[in-house]
C-alpha cells in the first residue's frame, strides 16, 4: 500500500489539475460505442423501414448486445476495428 505522506517525484508544486471522468471516458450509447450503436441504429432501420420489422428488431438488437459485450471488453475496440480496416495487408503474395 502506498505511503499517503510520501510524495511522488512526478508531483509538482502547483501543476496539479483534476480531470473529470467525462474527459477521460469513451463515449457510450446505451453501453455501446456511440459511432457503432448509429450505424447499427441505421441498419436495423432501414431493414425495418424496406418492410421486414421483425429481421430489422432482431438485427438491431442483436447488433447492439454485440456492441455492449464488446464495450465491456474493450472500449476502444471499434476504433482499433476501423484503424485495422485502413491499414493495408502487407504480408500477402
Amino acid at each position: 500500500m502506498r505511503d499517503p505522506n510520501r510524495r511522488d517525484i512526478r508531483d509538482v508544486a502547483g501543476y496539479l489539475a483534476p480531470v473529470r471522468q467525462a474527459l477521460t471516458a469513451p463515449l457510450l450509447m446505451g453501453g455501446a460505442p456511440r459511432p457503432y450503436a448509429i450505424l447499427n441504429g441505421t441498419l436495423a432501420a432501414i431493414i425495418a423501414f424496406a418492410g421486414a420489422i421483425v429481421p430489422g428488431i432482431l438485427v438491431g438488437v442483436a447488433g447492439h448486445v454485440l456492441g455492449v459485450l464488446l464495450a465491456r471488453r474493450d472500449p476502444d475496440a471499434v476504433e482499433v476495428l476501423q484503424r485495422a480496416m485502413r491499414i493495408p495487408n502487407r504480408l500477402e503474395d
